[in-house]
C-alpha cells in the first residue's frame, strides 16, 4: 500500500505545543519511515517522491502551527469578552442596588451574582488552560520518546539482521559442496 505524501500516520503523535526541535524530529521520523517503506533492494526512494513528501510534511506542520495560534487567539478573545460582559453586569446591577434604584432588589442581586459567576468562570478558564495544555504536551513528549525508542530498536535490529545475513552467507560459501 503506497502512502501518499499528505497521509497522516496513525502512530505519529499530534504535537499540541511541542518545541520546534521536537516537531522537526517528528517530520524527520516521518520522512525516514517513508524512505524505509518505499525503498527496494535495488534502489532507494526517488528524490522527487522524497521532495514531495518533505514539502507536504513541512507545509502541514506550518498549517498546524497557524491553526493553533488562531484557535488560541479566538479562545482568549471570547473569554475576555465574557469577562467584560460579567463585569458590566456587576457594574450596572451593583450600582442600581447601591443607589436603591433597582425595581426588584432580588432580581438585581441575582443578576449581580450571575455576573460574578461569569467573571469567576472566565478567569478560572484562563487560569486552568495552562496546566491542561502542559499535561497534553507532556503526554505528546512521552509518545515521541516511545517512537524514538522504537525507531532506534528497529534500526539496531536491521543492523543485526544484515550482520547475521552476511555471516550466514559466508558460512554457506565455506560449506563443502557434495
Amino acid at each position: 500500500m503506497a502512502r501518499r505524501p499528505n497521509d497522516r500516520s496513525s502512530s505519529a503523535p499530534k504535537a499540541p505545543s511541542l518545541k520546534v526541535e521536537e516537531k522537526a524530529e517528528i517530520v524527520v521520523t516521518r520522512l525516514e519511515r517513508f524512505i524505509r517503506d518505499h525503498r527496494t533492494l535495488s534502489r532507494g526512494v526517488s528524490f522527487r517522491k522524497w521532495q514531495d513528501l518533505a514539502k507536504s510534511e513541512i507545509a502541514d506542520l506550518l498549517r498546524e502551527q497557524e491553526s493553533q495560534q488562531a484557535q488560541d487567539h479566538c479562545y482568549i478573545e471570547r473569554t475576555l469578552m465574557l469577562i467584560g460582559a460579567g463585569l458590566a453586569t456587576i457594574g450596572v446591577w451593583g450600582t442600581a442596588l447601591a443607589l436603591s434604584m433597582a425595581p426588584e432588589r432580588v432580581l438585581a442581586a441575582i443578576l449581580t451574582l450571575l455576573g460574578g459567576f461569569i467573571v469567576l468562570w472566565g478567569v478560572g478558564a484562563l487560569g486552568l488552560r495552562t496546566p491542561f495544555r502542559q499535561f497534553q504536551v507532556d503526554n505528546a513528549r512521552m509518545a515521541l520518546e516511545r517512537v524514538r525508542s522504537i525507531n532506534k530498536t528497529v534500526r539496531d535490529l536491521e543492523h543485526q539482521l544484515k550482520k547475521r545475513k552476511k555471516a550466514l552467507e559466508k558460512e554457506l560459501d565455506e560449506m563443502p559442496e557434495e
